[in-house]
This record gives C-alpha cells, sequence and structure tokens, in this order.
C-alpha cells in the first residue's frame, strides 16, 4: 500500500518532486562525471607514461650467430599480440688512421631495414649500401669528415689460443643521420627513458657510426663468430614492440598486467636458452620488460587519481546533500496538510515515512539513471573535449554506471531521510494547519552554533594574517623540549590542519544559525535597508522573520558555494602565475645557452646572434663562479659576473628580490664601481652589513675589498639557517680582471626574444648550429613540459568543474527553493492581489524578502573565499621558504574574475527569475485561484 502510493502520487504531484529531482541528477551528474574525469585522466597518465617507453621488451645477447638471430626473430615475431620486432647490434672500435689524421673510439650501430630508428630520421634514406655508413649529425666526427669520405673501424679478435687477429673495416661516408629524440634514444639504448636535450649519456653519443645490419653488421659478425664464438664484442638487442591497443586496457590494469606477462612467457620460450664454450662460462641473455615495470607502478598511480578526485569532490558532494536537504524541508513543509489527511485516513507514523522514503528512492534511482546519461553525453567536457572520447562507451565502466545509481540513491535518502521522519512524527492538528509558527531557538541549542561559529572565526583570523601554524607550532616544540608541550602542539597542529578544510564552513554554519535564524538583528538590517520602500519593505522583511530557519539554509548554501568559488579560483590563478614565474627564474631569460668554456662565450654569442638576429632583442652573458669571504668568518659566496644594462634588459628578475637599493640603482653602481656587490642578503645579515658597508672577498688567488651597493634574495632566507642559497652579483669587469685564476662552474648566454617569436623555434634552431653548448633552456618548452603532466593538469580541471557544478547546485537549489517558496505561499500573494497589489509591487516585495539574504550571503562568501585563498597562500610560502626564490602571489586574473561574476551573476538569476515568473502567474490566474481556493 505505502509503495503504491508512493508511485502514484510521484507520477500525480510531478512538479512537486521535479525539484528534488533536478538537484539529484545534478549531484549524480558531477559524480558521474568526475567518474569519467578520473577515468580520461588516468587514460591520459598511462599514455604519457606509455610514451616514454620507446621499446616493449628487450632481449639481449652477448653473442649469437646472426642465423639464429633471423630465426629468433622470426619466431617471435609470429606470436600474436606482436606490433614488430628488430634486431639492433653494435660494437666498439677505434678509428681513424695516420693518413687522416682521425683517431678516436666511435660506436658503430647496425639497423635493419624495418628499424623504428628510421621512423625519426628527418630525410629518411631509402638504403644504406654494403660498408657505407651514416654519421649521427651535430656530433663532433660530424665536423671531421665529409661526404664520400673512408672511415677505418680497427678492433682485435683473440682467438682460442689467445693469438690476436686485428680486423680492419672500411666504412664509407654516406651522409649525415637527423634523427628526433625517440630514434636518437633508440639507437643510443635509451629503451625506456626518454632522451632529452642536456642529458649526459652513460657512453659517448659524439661519434656514432649508423650501418646496415644485414649488408654489413651480419657479415662481421659471421666473421668474429668463425674466429672466436665467444668474443662478444658485438652486443645484439633484440627489440620487442606489442600491439598496445589489444593487450592493455587503461580501465583494467590487473589484466594488462597479466596479457602482458602471459606473451612474455610465449617470448622466451622462443629464446635460446644459451651457450656453453669449452673454456668459457655460460652466457645466456637478458631480458627486460620495461611495460610491466610501467604498468604494476601505475597501478598506483591509478589509485591515486581516484584518491585525489573524490578528495577534490567533497565539497561539492557535501553542497549537494545541503541543497537536497533545504529543497525537502521546504517541500515536507508544503505537503502537511497531505500528511495530515493521511494521518485521518489511518495512516502510521511508520507507513507514513515509508512512502517518504520509497519515494526517495524511486527519485534517487532516476535522478542516478539520469546522471549517468547526462555524464555520458557531457563526457567531452569531462576529458578536455578529446574529441576521441566523445561519446564513447569505454570512459563510462559498469563500475561508474552502478556507483552514480547508488550515489544518487544515497544522496536522496541523505537529503529527506530527517524530514521526512519529522513530518512523519507531525501530531496531525498541527500537519492540517495552515502555517505553523516558527519557534525560538532554545539556549542549549546555540551552543553548537556558537563553537562553529568560534572556531571558523578562528581560522579566518589566522587566514587574514597569513600565519602558518604549522611551522610557528613547531618551532616552539623545537625550543620547548617538553613532552606535554609537544603532545599540546601536535594536537593544536592536528585541529589547525582539519580547520584550514572546514573552517569557513564552521564560520557559515555558525553565523546564519545565530544572526539569521537565531537573532532578530538581520531582520532588523533589512528592515532598515527596505526603509525606502515604504510599506512594502516593511511588509517584505515581516515575511523574513516567518521562516528563518530556511534563510539561514539559503544564505549558508550560497555563502559557502561563492566562498568555494572565490578560494578555487584565485588559488588556481595564484598557482599559474608561481608557475610562470617559477620557470622565467630557472631559465633566467626567454632562452639560456649554457656554453662550455668561458673564454668562447663571447664567439658563441656572435655566432648566435648572426644566425637567429631577427628573432632576438637582446642578449647578455652571465658567468657564474665561487668566492669566500676573508677574515674570522669563513663564508662561501656564489656570484654572478654580469653586463649591468644588458642583463636588466635580458634577464628575468623581480624587483621586490632587490632591497637597500632598488634592481636599477643597484646595477648601476657596478656599472660605475668596478668593486661593488650585490650581496646575497643572508650573507649580508650574518655578517650584520648595510648598504655602504664593505665584504673582504677572495675571488681566485686575488683578495677583494667590495662595496655592498644593495642586496639580493627573498625575506624567506633570513629565517633559513643557511647561507649562500643564492647568489651575488658583480661587474663584468670585475670577472675579466680575475678570470685568469677563477674556476667558473657555469657560463650562460641569456636571449630576450622579440614579442610573438617562438621561443621552441629558436632554441631548436640554436641547438642545430652545432655550438660547442652543453644545453639550450626554452622558457616555451619548459613550460609546456610544467603542463605536460597528467596528473596536476587533470586535478585543477576537477577543481574548475567542481566550481562550475557547485554554483550550479546553488543555483538549482536557489531556484528551486524559491519556486517550493512561493508555491507555498500561493494564498498569500493571491489575498494580497485583491487587495489591490500590483504585479509590479509584488515582485518588488518578495525580491525585497530574498535578495536581502542572498546578497548578504554572496559579499560574506566573497569575503571569506579571498581570506582563506590569502591565507592558504601566505601557509604555502612558508612550507616553501627553503626550497624556492619566488613566491606564490594573491593576485586576480581576469578569466578568474569573470568566472567569479559568473557564479554571482547566475546565483542572482536563479533567485530574481522563478519570482518574476511566477508572480506573473498570481496575476494573470487570479480570478481561477481564487475560485479553486
Amino acid at each position: 500500500m505505502p509503495m503504491l502510493y508512493a508511485i502514484t502520487h510521484v507520477f500525480r504531484s510531478w512538479k512537486l518532486f521535479l525539484a528534488l529531482l533536478i538537484g539529484i541528477t545534478l549531484a549524480s551528474t558531477f559524480f558521474a562525471g568526475i567518474d569519467i574525469k578520473a577515468n580520461a585522466t588516468a587514460r591520459q597518465a598511462l599514455e604519457q607514461d606509455l610514451s616514454q617507453v620507446y621499446v616493449d621488451m628487450i632481449a639481449g645477447f652477448p653473442n649469437m650467430h646472426p642465423e639464429d638471430i633471423l630465426n629468433v626473430t622470426k619466431d617471435v615475431a609470429g606470436l600474436s599480440g606482436i606490433a614488430g620486432v628488430e634486431a639492433i647490434s653494435t660494437f666498439d672500435g677505434l678509428i681513424g688512421s695516420e693518413a687522416n689524421g682521425i683517431f678516436d673510439y666511435a660506436r658503430t650501430v647496425g639497423i635493419q631495414n624495418h628499424s623504428h630508428v628510421y621512423d625519426g630520421w628527418l630525410g629518411r634514406p631509402k638504403g644504406i649500401g654494403e660498408n657505407e655508413t651514416y654519421v649521427l649529425k651535430d656530433s663532433s666526427l660530424a665536423k671531421r669528415v665529409a661526404v664520400g669520405d673512408i672511415i677505418p673501424v680497427n678492433f682485435s679478435v683473440y682467438q682460442y689460443d689467445g693469438s690476436p687477429v686485428f680486423v680492419a673495416l672500411n666504412l664509407t661516408v654516406k651522409g649525415f643521420a637527423q634523427l628526433d629524440d625517440k630514434s636518437k634514444s633508440i639507437l643510443l639504448g635509451y629503451f625506456s627513458i626518454p632522451y632529452y636535450i642536456g642529458y649526459t649519456p652513460p657512453y659517448r653519443e659524439t661519434d656514432t657510426l649508423i650501418v646496415d645490419w644485414e649488408k654489413t653488421m651480419q657479415r662481421l659478425h659471421e666473421m668474429l663468430y668463425r674466429l672466436n664464438p665467444s668474443s662478444g664484442q658485438i652486443r645484439t638487442n633484440l627489440l620487442i614492440y606489442l600491439n598496445r591497443n589489444a593487450l592493455i586496457s587503461p580501465w583494467d590494469i590487473d589484466t594488462s598486467i597479466n596479457n602482458i606477462k602471459v606473451l612474455q612467457a610465449q617470448i622466451q620460450t622462443r629464446l635460446p636458452a644459451g651457450y656453453y664454450y669449452p673454456g668459457y662460462d655460460f652466457q645466456g641473455y637478458s631480458f627486460q620488460n620495461n611495460l610491466d615495470m610501467v604498468l604494476t607502478s601505475f597501478r598506483s598511480k591509478s589509485l591515486r587519481i581516484q584518491f585525489t578526485f573524490t578528495f577534490l569532490s567533497l565539497p561539492i558532494f557535501f553542497m549537494a546533500w545541503y541543497m537536497g536537504t533545504t529543497v525537502s524541508d521546504v517541500s515536507f513543509s508544503l505537503r502537511r496538510r497531505e500528511i495530515g489527511l493521511l494521518s485521518t485516513k489511518g495512516f502510521s507514523r511508520g507507513q507514513i515515512q515509508r512512502i517518504f522514503l520509497t519515494e526517495t528512492i524511486m527519485l534517487g534511482l532516476l535522478g542516478g539513471l539520469l546522471g549517468v546519461l547526462l555524464g555520458f553525453l557531457l563526457n567531452p567536457l569531462f576529458t578536455q573535449l578529446r574529441t576521441e572520447m566523445f561519446l564513447n562507451p569505454q570512459v563510462i565502466s559498469p563500475y561508474t554506471l552502478v556507483s552514480t545509481v547508488i550515489f544518487g540513491v544515497i544522496i536522496a535518502l541523505l537529503s529527506t531521510y530527517s524530514s521526512a521522519k519529522r513530518a512523519s512524527r507531525l501530531p496531525t492538528v498541527d500537519a492540517l494547519r495552515e502555517y505553523l509558527p516558527t519557534e525560538e531557538m532554545k539556549p542549549y541549542k546555540k551552543r553548537w552554533p556558537w563553537v562553529a561559529f568560534i572556531l571558523g572565526t578562528y581560522k579566518l583570523i589566522i587566514f587574514t594574517f597569513g600565519i602558518n601554524v604549522t611551522v610557528l607550532l613547531t618551532k616552539i616544540s623545537m625550543a620547548g623540549q617538553n613532552f606535554i608541550l609537544v603532545i599540546f602542539i601536535g594536537l593544536a597542529v592536528a585541529i589547525d590542519y582539519v580547520l584550514t578544510y572546514v573552517g569557513p564552513l564552521l564560520f557559515f554554519w555558525g553565523a546564519t544559525k545565530l544572526f539569521i535564524q537565531g537573532s532578530l538583528k538581520f531582520q532588523e538590517l533589512t528592515t532598515r535597508a527596505a526603509r525606502f520602500l515604504g510599506d512594502l519593505g516593511a511588509l517584505a522583511t515581516k515575511n523574513v522573520r516567518r521562516n528563518p530557519a530556511r534563510s539561514a539554509a539559503i544564505a549558508f548554501l550560497i555563502a559557502l558555494i561563492i566562498s568555494y568559488g572565490a578560494q578555487v579560483t584565485t588559488q588556481l590563478a595564484s598557482e599559474q602565475d608561481f608557475t610562470t614565474r617559477r620557470i622565467y627564474t630557472q631559465v633566467g631569460a626567454d632562452l639560456s645557452v649554457y656554453v662550455n668554456f668561458p673564454n668562447e662565450a663571447k664567439d658563441v654569442s656572435s655566432m648566435i646572434l648572426a644566425n637567429v638576429s631577427t628573432s632576438v632583442e637582446n642578449s647578455t652573458i652571465e658567468y657564474s663562479f665561487g668566492a669566500t669571504s676573508t677574515g674570522a668568518n669563513y663564508i662561501s659566496v656564489n656570484i654572478k659576473a654580469v653586463q649591468p644594462e644588458s642583463w636588466l634588459r635580458v634577464a628575468y628578475y623581480e624587483g621586490d628580490l632587490f632591497t637597500g637599493n632598488n634592481a636599477e640603482a643597484a646595477f648601476k653602481s657596478l656599472l660605475t664601481k668596478k668593486n661593488a656587490i650585490i650581496l646575497e642578503k643572508s650573507v649580508a645579515k650574518l655578517l650584520n652589513l648595510n648598504v655602504g658597508d664593505f665584504i673582504m672577498l677572495t675571488i681566485g688567488n686575488a683578495s677583494k675589498r667590495m662595496d655592498v651597493v644593495g642586496f639580493f634574495g627573498p625575506e624567506a632566507g633570513d629565517e633559513q639557517g643557511t647561507i649562500s642559497q643564492y647568489w651575488s652579483f658583480v661587474s663584468e669587469e670585475l670577472y675579466k680582471e680575475v678570470s685568469s685564476s677563477v674556476s667558473v662552474y657555469n657560463t650562460r648566454i641569456l636571449l630576450k626574444l622579440k614579442p610573438g617569436e617562438s621561443g621552441t623555434e629558436v632554441a631548436e634552431n640554436i641547438r642545430s648550429l652545432g655550438l660547442n653548448t652543453s644545453r639550450v633552456d626554452s622558457f616555451a618548452e619548459e613550460y609546456a613540459r610544467s603542463q605536460s603532466d597528467v596528473f596536476t593538469v587533470g586535478s585543477l580541471d576537477a577543481q574548475r568543474l567542481g566550481i562550475v557544478f557547485a554554483v550550479l547546485a546553488a543555483s538549482v537549489g536557489t531556484a528551486l527553493v524559491s519556486v517550493v517558496s512561493m508555491r507555498e505561499r500561493s494564498r498569500e500573494a493571491t489575498i494580497m492581489s485583491v487587495k489591490g497589489l500590483s504585479y509590479k509591487q509584488l515582485v518588488i516585495m518578495f525580491l525585497t524578502e530574498n535578495l536581502a539574504v542572498v546578497t548578504f550571503a554572496v559579499v560574506l562568501g566573497i569575503f571569506v573565499g579571498f581570506v582563506a585563498a590569502y591565507g592558504n597562500i601566505s601557509a604555502t610560502n612558508s612550507f616553501m621558504a627553503s626550497t624556492a626564490i619566488i613566491k606564490h602571489r594573491f593576485i586576480f586574473q581576469v578569466d578568474a574574475i569573470l568566472m567569479l561574476i559568473s557564479c554571482v551573476a547566475l546565483i542572482f538569476v536563479s533567485t530574481i527569475l522563478p519570482i518574476l515568473v511566477i508572480s506573473k502567474g498570481y496575476v494573470t490566474k487570479l480570478e481561477r485561484m481564487v475560485r479553486l481556493r
């Protein structure tokens, strides 16, 4: 009976239940979307990890007959799941002769015609002939030979009797191989670690000769095998590439790992067990499964992604629950007469409660299913608009489907259980009354709101002053060395850490309960604000007093969500700004070129400018070396010697790092005074030096009296207890004077590009010049690399989506409560219309009544959101004091401001629009409504 009544009532009163259904659907959609986002992020993270694995499996053979290599290659290639197999053989030998004056050791690499090395070979050759070679471009050997030259390769082989046999191989230079990073990595033996420019390989990369495996390497290998089968001078790696799409599923890592291991076992059964040679040790093969290592590591990473995304979603789920609770309270209040009629018909309290819970479960199931559908349709939004993910059934796993429906039911039950229980226990007489008087809060009920308000206020004060309680109390604990004090401080740190997340929530809840629901102060302020409206304002403020609990709930919901949006948008903007500035500080300018020898820096700079002058606006050179202070305090000082004028034009610096004198004045002093120094702040503090004082430094073999003209370094560096973490500046003129006795550990050319120029392209052009440099850093490349971390970017995207759904939830909740509240007051509105109130007057009254609460909540939310963001940024800077010269800043970016304005506008629209529409309906249908009543 209760179930049948619940089903028929849902269909009969669908408009009433639509309010709660929309809220449940929205929450379920976000739940499904976050799960989709986590799955998509996990997939992208797996793709990123797999992209760093250039070869899936490697079987290494110290020495094997070439025919055996070909047979094994053919056998392994025939297995299901194998995408390709290739053999790469290498040997090292002395190249050159007295005739051509070239003497060096070179690595000769034999590749097959179908080798993946060719995939990234710019201008891939049609083939490499017998005894022909391609020299790796940009290597030192490439600068000494030309096309058509003969490169003799010489090495010796010891036969069984111990006598050496000298082998000579003359290779004709056919051309120069320009390879991309992946092909170069495979050629040089980096099968699972990407080759980045600037990394030093474990063996000499500079002299590498590429030959054809079948035409040159195989014949050489057969000859060496006849002389001594166990010589092992030619090492062969069998590179195995798998069909990853068939074997690996990002949705089922355990099965993927099992697939890889089964295939590995099949491969290993086709490899030779090894060889025994008379008088020699057993020689077998080595096997490396790179995919197994990546997938095993990814399993924990996938769980971490799920946990992180769920944690970031908790505020949204809380808001969804609270919104549902608010809507249910209003809905059940509207159904009081229905509850009374059910009681008069003989329904027990348990039956009434089961009716409501049955309705709730139905709505939860329907809302969960709709959430899955909307999450599926909106998956491009959650997957960064990746077209291959659009309407892809794989993005919604069975787990997503089931868990979303369960989530919808749970949210529905949590939102309505308390209201349903309270409604079922309502006395019949009270249920049949039109309105129930609002009870004043009893004194004991204010205890918890006061506790929440005090704790929240404490955390806001901590945020306002930017205090990092953890760092502060830890210092006190270390200074006190008292066991009881340590326990107390540990408890205080734990409470403060929890309040970092729930402090604003407690503040909002306490404030709304105390000053809206439990006090008339807010109503009095509203009355004063609405005084200019006359009688309409007085009537509106009286109506606010009618439902203080509902007003407090709406104020809490809106303030919390606006605060969340303000806090997250501000912190995301701060993090983006910090990333940009940190990378600029690390690179030093738009580009920095590291020169191997300081005395070549000016020549290298001239050659660079001669080739990329159309892209470069200015350049300067930095020389980094060390010095020590003389006297009682022996302190190491890191020094950068610069040309003051050009450095200020080119280098990236932040003015607040220079104190004592601003950067321009300090560097001007370096230009006019050769023995001037901009001293690192921590060194100056330790020696108690001020601007105008001097410091005695030993630079190389010289002792210099250096005049302090300014300080460099962050304020936090003064508290670190360490020195010389950063650097001091001197002029290039001083460096020239002491350069003969100074050991320079770093020389770099800084380049400032013209507006609109691509740092990536200019960096590649400089690398292609083949100059005597160790590496080229580009801000554009480093910034792009920082944005390629799928886990970090995915977490930031989840927070942005959280803002959108939180605001949508608040907007829908506000609109639904407005709609239900207006419907609840239909008779009151009708009576006022009959008494002569026009549509405009009705709208003014209802808007005054509602906008007072909404405006108060929005202002409070924005204020607390910014205070919390400022506090978190300050706390982050405290934690990073010993590791970063660049600190986070509290900034407002245009996109963050627009996001916040959009949030606030949507909240107001969701308040105003229902009032306009429903008030219009009251006026246009007045006569019919009076007759029905």
